[in-house]
């Protein structure tokens, strides 16, 4: 069978692949292509968070944007969310209520020099989706894209992607193949290895970035919900007293389950947060971003690497939980006293207990240890700002992997060097979340109209 023609192919069907595909299909014959059965991606997929901040999800330097475009840019995005059902509430409008925050974080904080320790809020206005709704709201974009001429092919894997004599690509799929002049690749995080492998063998240059390893952390909400209740999902950002390495906390969720997220032979750790309904808890990650020179330098290897590690200290494909009692005092967790009254464990009843794929243990075995050094203390620092976050039966969850270091040079349009390959969003290691990833959905669009006059 001939391979069907369109203007633009689209692999990916998350944030950053439904805003190109909308800004498209008005004017170009578009197909969007997405191995996932719906769309959304992985943001989709979960908490639905959106940053309303330049600082939170771009790199400006590394898009060649100023505050005052990204800034503009990002109104354009919270609009097209909005007018397709995202919740209208707005988190951290209470300017005095932050300033409070951004006040007591100044008390506790330390100039961050050799054997000193820092600590940072970043104030950010958000909005929340939840795993409940933020699917309806991505599907209604997706409607949007077919009801101006798009297609979508879902739960549909891409096995190939071909450069054809004439410049323009082939994308075979296990549905039939799919011809094009201009491609946009938006993967993912899940797909951001796979994509690295198909680019090399198209010519694209790419590089080594960072990534984020850390742990999912869940405490009572009561402990939490001073600080939720203003900012949504409060940003800090810690600078380690032992080894001055830069960690933050992400992806909060109040009230919300700490989850299962399945890599193929590893398994990690995802929290996210119904809308409609709440826990008792609230989680929370803490990141430790981690870069890597000669002679080692592929970060996503690594990562992969310590994932299945820390899963073999699991028992096998298994998520290592520990409480923070236990970690502190140096001994693994275990399952005939991991509810124990007399330790103190019995405050907290985890949303993700012991069990299947859970298993109790001592991350100290399966993580390197400047890393878990680093989780330690920044718990400990957060725990200047807010007490009780740090109490015995506080839950320790890992392996809690982002990948997002594949780098690619492109244009500022995010062409690569490859003509008419584009690439957009976290898999392409060009944003960091929702918001971020549908600016460059729109960035890349726009530069196809240009590149086709349009």
């Amino acid at each position: 069978m001939p391979a069907k023609a369109f203007d633009v192919v689209i692999i990916g069907a998350g944030p950053a692949g439904l805003f190109a595909a909308m800004r498209l299909a008005d004017s170009m014959k578009v197909l969007v292509i997405d191995r996932r059965p719906r769309p959304g991606g992985a943001g989709g997929y979960t908490d639905g968070k959106l940053n309303l901040s330049p600082h939170i999800g771009l790199d400006l330097a590394e898009l060649g944007l100023s505050e005052e475009e990204a800034t503009r840019r990002i109104a354009e995005v919270d609009r097209i969310f909005l007018d397709h059902g995202a919740d209208p509430t707005l988190h951290g409008l209470d300017e005095a209520r932050v300033q409070w925050w951004l006040d007591r974080v100044s008390w506790v904080r330390r100039p961050a020099s050799k054997g000193r320790w820092d600590i940072q809020l970043v104030p950010v206005v958000q909005r929340h989706m939840g795993t409940d709704f933020a699917h309806r709201v991505t599907k209604a974009m997706a409607d949007t894209v077919e009801r101006r001429g798009g297609t979508l092919t879902l739960g549909t894997a891409v096995t190939e992607i071909r450069r054809e004599s004439d410049g323009g690509f082939l994308i075979e799929t296990v549905a039939g193949d799919f011809r094009a002049p201009y491609l946009v690749c938006s993967p993912g995080r899940e797909g951001a290895y796979w994509f690295r492998e198909k680019a090399r063998a198209l010519g694209v240059h790419t590089g080594h970035g960072v990534i984020d390893i850390g742990c999912r952390v869940e405490i009572a909400s009561a402990v939490y919900e001073e600080i939720t209740d203003v900012l949504y999902d409060p940003k800090f950002i810690f600078c380690t007293p032992t080894h001055q390495d830069r960690t933050r906390t992400f992806c909060t969720n109040p009230g919300g389950h700490v989850r299962i997220e399945e890599h193929g032979d590893f398994r990690l750790v995802n929290g996210d947060a119904l809308k409609a309904s709440k826990t008792t808890n609230t989680n929370f990650a803490i990141l430790n971003t981690v870069g890597m020179t000669e002679p080692l330098q592929d970060t996503t290897e690594m990562g992969q690497q310590v994932a299945r590690f820390a899963n073999f200290w699991g028992g096998g494909n298994s998520l290592i939980v520990q409480r923070w009692g236990d970690l502190m005092a140096g001994r693994r967790s275990k399952a005939q006293s991991f509810f124990s009254a007399e330790a103190g464990f019995d405050k907290l009843m985890p949303t993700l207990p012991p069990g299947p794929g859970v298993t109790p243990g001592d991350i100290s075995f399966a993580y390197p240890g400047r890393i878990v050094r680093n989780l330690q203390e920044s718990l400990e620092l957060l725990a200047r700002v807010i007490p009780g976050v740090a109490h015995p039966s506080t839950t320790i969850y890992v392996p809690e992997i982002k990948f997002y270091d594949v780098r690619y040079p492109t244009s500022r349009e995010l062409e690569t060097d490859v003509p008419g390959l584009f690439v957009a969003g976290d898999g392409a290691g060009k944003s960091r979340g929702i918001v971020g990833a549908a600016v460059n959905g729109l960035m890349a669009a726009e530069g196809i109209l240009r590149r086709v006059g349009m």
